[in-house]
């Protein structure tokens, strides 16, 4: 009686730990459930961890498209800060399929399809939530990227459960001799855990890494089988697909909890019996290696639903992004330059915005901290989001399909010994060379060509790059202090400038674009309003002006 009164105690104890291990975990999906819904219109949640961004690359880098962002382009317009403000993806792969086509945009037309998902999932909230808890359930890998992992399973060549298959085998002799003779079983039962022990720790060690490969491939195969069981409209395309990839995978996941779950140190009798199976059987190894094999055999399928997942889950994370822009528009294509009124830079917490009409080069001028820059890198920008995205920063972008190429904020390259200049002609050199090789028109923007020598070469070398760039299939824009180059190029190059407004010792911005060159200059003001002696200035206004009356400098 005292036996069975206990066990119903044992047994009320399991039930009610169950109870609140279940209640607290539809709390905490529900808290995850209003945080999502509660962040769509505001900026990410997403927390970067040390060294986990630059894993964010990894399908990116394992899909090569015939286009890509070079990394002095990606570099230049702070395309990093660009991919994390519009990150709202639950999963990695969402994640780095989101970064892929940011780093890869469309030159070939837009997708409707995908656009149609986008539009779908911002007008229906509830699905938008029951989708993207089906991708909170994906998660991330953490530090590494799925293809990390997936790329490294090739260091595991050359091992194998063959000798975890043996040790069972040897105890299944150890049984059959200990119902024979049972000193003899004894014994064959002490010589195979010894043997199992030897080898266990060891062959654990060293499948220990890839587990986190395994538990994010078990994952995906969850929500693609989710997934393929909501028919909502945005996914409806992908049902059948992903069905039939996950279904192809079934026996991966079968007993995988034996490879995945660790003990929890909770002191539950199941999870020691269990670990100690594990130690005598080697049924987690043995398990490992048939997991191993399933993804070997089943890598196109693992990929596909990597980007089908993704796809989703960009979609969604584009949603969320629009609803938290102050004012956005859907680009138009034409094969006539680029046409854009109220673009803004996407970045910039109280942005100003311009209108710009371009049919050829154009060549901004102004002084300091007037705007240029940070209008190049608006255009560029959003010419970049226009074709990974669909979407502008702008109230109507109208444009055509370009290759974006920069060279704006380049630094001596201490590692490789090279001068600022060496750095510059090199970037310059590679937009010429493309705009030479390719059908697709280039858009090149350019800062202050060649900054890094004399004037007398600067002024004369950058009239001739400019004039040759502006010959090739495109569109540049370049952004110079040199007003002799407004005047050399005014037959292909478009003069706009940026000015400044000062009273007294204020001086002040509009950041609006205007048409014509630059009529005023700010350098040596700018020394008088940061109280540089009297001396100084007054000697730096004599040189200016005697500069501009003559020619010459002496």
């Amino acid at each position: 009686m005292d036996k069975i009164f206990l066990a119903l105690i044992v047994l009320a104890l399991i039930l009610i730990l169950s109870a609140v291990g279940a209640y607290n975990n539809r709390k905490n999906r529900e808290y995850i459930k209003r945080k999502i819904k509660e962040n769509y219109g505001g900026l990410p949640m997403r927390i970067y961890h040390d060294g986990e961004y630059e894993h964010i690359c990894g399908y990116f880098a394992n899909h090569k498209s015939n286009f890509s962002i070079d990394d002095i382009t990606w570099n230049d317009l702070n395309m990093d800060e660009m991919f994390a403000r519009m990150n709202y993806t639950r999963s990695s792969a969402g994640e780095e399929f989101l970064y892929n086509i940011l780093r890869s945009p469309n030159i070939d037309g837009i997708d409707e399809n995908f656009e149609k998902k986008v539009d779908y999932f911002a007008s229906n909230e509830e699905e938008r939530l029951k989708v993207s808890m089906m991708l909170f359930d994906c998660g991330r890998t953490g530090k590494y990227s799925i293809y990390d992992y997936l790329n490294n399973l090739d260091n595991l060549e050359g091992l194998s459960a063959k000798s975890d298959i043996l040790i069972v085998m040897v105890y299944i002799v150890a049984a059959i001799c200990f119902v024979i003779n049972i000193e003899v079983g004894i014994l064959a039962f002490i010589f195979a855990f010894l043997l199992g022990a030897l080898t266990y720790f060891s062959k654990k060690k060293k499948i220990e890494p890839y587990i986190t490969c395994f538990s994010y491939v078990f994952r995906m195969i969850g929500t693609a089988n989710a997934l393929s069981k909501n028919k909502c409209d945005a996914t409806e395309d992908y049902c059948e697909k992903l069905h039939e990839l996950s279904a192809s995978m079934n026996s991966f996941g079968r007993f995988s909890g034996l490879v995945m779950n660790n003990m929890t140190g909770n002191g539950n009798p199941l999870e020691i019996i269990v670990e100690y199976s594990k130690i005598f059987l080697h049924l987690d190894i043995i398990k490992f290696f048939h997991m191993l094999d399933q993804i070997n055999k089943h890598w196109d399928d693992i990929d596909s639903m990597i980007e089908i997942v993704g796809k989703i889950d960009c979609a969604i994370s584009i949603a969320y992004y629009r609803a938290s822009l102050a004012g956005w528009c859907n680009p138009t294509f034409t094969d006539e330059g680029i046409e854009t009124e109220g673009v803004y830079h996407p970045l910039l917490n109280a942005p100003v915005d311009n209108d710009i009409t371009i049919k050829k080069g154009v060549l901004l001028t102004g002084s300091n901290a007037s705007g240029k820059s940070t209008f190049l890198k608006t255009v560029a920008i959003n010419i970049i989001l226009a074709q990974a995205i669909n979407t502008c920063m702008a109230r109507s972008f109208k444009a055509s399909h370009f290759r974006v190429y920069t060279s704006l904020a380049l630094q001596d390259s201490i590692f490789d010994g090279e001068s600022y200049y060496m750095t510059e002609i090199k970037s310059l050199k590679r937009i010429i060379d493309e705009g030479k090789k390719t059908d697709v028109p280039i858009f090149a923007c350019v800062d202050e060509v060649l900054r890094g020598t004399n004037t007398i070469e600067r002024v004369s070398a950058s009239s001739v790059i400019l004039r040759n760039l502006s010959y090739t299939k495109g569109i540049i824009m370049a952004a110079t202090h040199d007003l002799e180059l407004a005047t050399l190029l005014a037959d292909v190059y478009d003069n706009y400038h940026f000015e400044e407004n000062i009273e007294g010792n204020d001086i002040s911005f509009s950041y609006k674009i205007m048409t014509g060159k630059a009529r005023t200059r700010n350098a040596i003001k700018l020394l008088e309003i940061m109280g540089y002696d009297k001396d100084i200035i007054d000697n730096a206004s004599k040189v200016a002006k005697h500069y501009e009356e003559t020619g010459a400098f002496e």
